[in-house]
C-alpha cells in the first residue's frame, strides 16, 4: 500500500472522531460509562511535591544496582556462575514488580486497574517480546546489517567513545545514550502518527484502554524493527562498551514501565529531560490532539525542543479512535487492515 500524506490521514481521522460516535455499536458505547476524575486530587502541595520523587529514585536505583553489579568483582558472571542470569533478571524486573504493587495502593484512576484477563494478556506481550520478537530482531541485526553498524563505529566522526569504570561514569554514559537514541526514536514515533504506513505498526500500542506499567511492552512485532534501529546506530557512533549498554538498558526498561504506570506521579526537575507518567498518559489520551503531543517515551527534551511538548495533566480516557478495547487477534492483524478499516477502529 502506498503511504498517505499526513494531512489526508489526519483529516480522515479527525472527521471520524467528530462524527463516528453517532453510529457507535453497543460495545463501543461502553466507553461512555462514568469514569474517574480526569485529574488526580492531591491533598496538599507537600503531597504533590513528594510525588515528583519516586521516578528519579527508582530510575537511579535501577541504574546504580546494575552499575554496582558490573563494577563489583564478586558479582561478575565468572564469580556468579549459573546465577548470573538470575541476578540480571532480578535487577531488570524488580522495578516492574514494585510498580505493579504500587498501582494497587496509590491508584491514579480506578478505571485503569488491570483485571485477570488484562494481566494474562500483558504477560503474553512481555513473554513474546522477550523470547520471540527481540531475539529474532537481534539475529536480524547480526546479518550483514551488523557489518554496516561496525563500519559506522570504525569510521565514526565522534572524537570519543562511551566507556566508564566507575558507577557515576556508567550512569552518566547511560543517560547520554538514552537521550541521543531517543532523538531518533522521537522522529520515528512522530512520523508514526503522521503517515498511515507507519501508523499500521504503531496503532496496536495506542489501542490500550488502560495505563499500567506492564503496558509498555504492548508493541506490534513489526514496530520492533523500526524502534530497534536507533540504539545500535548510536552505540556504533559512540562506540559504547557493553557495560554502558547494560546500565542504559536498565534505564530504558525502567523509564518505559514508569511512564506507562497508573500512578499519580507529578513532573519535577527530573522531567525537564525525562518523560513523566503525566506526559505519557496524555500521549495515550483518546483525545486526538493530546495524543499528538509528548512523543518521547523515556526522554521528553526533544518534544520541548521541537514544539510537541504539552504539560497538561487532563486525561479522561486513554485509547484510540472509538476507544473500544480490541481483542488480542485484532491487535495483531490491524497492521494489515485496509486504510479505511484501520481508521475506523
Amino acid at each position: 500500500m502506498s503511504d498517505l500524506s499526513s494531512d489526508s490521514f489526519l483529516d480522515e481521522t479527525v472527521t471520524y472522531e467528530r462524527t463516528g460516535r453517532e453510529h457507535e455499536s453497543p460495545a463501543a458505547s461502553q466507553t461512555d460509562d462514568p469514569m474517574d476524575p480526569p485529574i488526580y486530587p492531591y491533598k496538599s502541595k507537600l503531597t504533590e511535591f513528594l510525588w515528583t520523587l519516586p521516578q528519579p529514585l527508582i530510575a537511579l536505583t535501577a541504574m546504580s544496582a546494575v552499575a554496582i553489579a558490573i563494577t563489583s568483582e564478586a558479582m561478575t558472571p565468572e564469580a556468579l556462575g549459573g546465577d548470573a542470569d538470575t541476578l540480571t533478571a532480578i535487577l531488570l524486573f524488580s522495578p516492574l514488580i514494585l510498580l505493579l504493587g504500587a498501582e494497587r495502593i496509590w491508584t491514579k484512576k480506578k478505571a485503569w486497574l488491570l483485571n485477570k484477563k488484562d494481566f494474562v494478556e500483558d504477560l503474553f506481550w512481555i513473554f513474546t517480546a522477550a523470547y520471540i520478537w527481540l531475539p529474532l530482531i537481534g539475529d536480524y541485526y547480526r546479518t550483514p546489517i551488523k557489518d554496516a553498524f561496525e563500519w559506522i563505529r570504525d569510521n565514526s566522526f565522534i572524537p570519543f567513545t562511551l566507556e566508564a569504570t566507575t558507577i557515576p561514569g556508567l550512569i552518566l554514559c547511560a543517560v547520554f545514550v538514552q537521550t541521543t537514541t531517543e532523538f531518533i526514536y522521537y522522529w520515528i514515533h512522530r512520523w508514526s502518527h503522521q503517515y498511515t504506513l507507519l501508523w499500521r505498526t504503531h496503532a496496536t500500542h495506542h489501542h490500550i484502554t488502560k495505563m499500567s506499567a506492564m503496558r509498555s511492552d504492548r508493541t506490534h512485532p513489526t514496530e520492533f524493527l523500526a524502534l530497534s534501529i536507533s540504539t545500535p546506530v548510536i552505540l556504533a557512533l559512540f562506540g559504547a562498551t557493553s557495560e554502558v549498554v547494560a546500565v542504559s538498558a536498565a534505564l530504558g526498561f525502567c523509564n518505559g514501565w514508569i511512564t506507562h504506570s497508573n500512578l499519580p506521579m507529578r513532573s519535577g526537575v527530573w522531567n525537564w529531560i525525562f518523560t513523566s507518567p503525566e506526559h505519557h498518559q496524555l500521549h495515550h489520551s483518546q483525545n486526538f490532539d493530546d495524543s499528538n503531543t509528548n512523543f518521547g517515551c523515556g526522554v521528553i527534551i526533544w518534544d520541548r525542543i521541537f514544539g510537541t511538548f504539552s504539560d497538561s495533566s487532563y486525561i479522561e480516557r486513554c485509547g484510540s479512535g472509538t476507544g473500544r478495547q480490541l481483542s488480542l487477534y485484532e491487535q495483531y492483524v490491524l497492521a494489515f487492515y485496509p486504510s479505511k478499516k484501520l481508521t475506523r477502529l
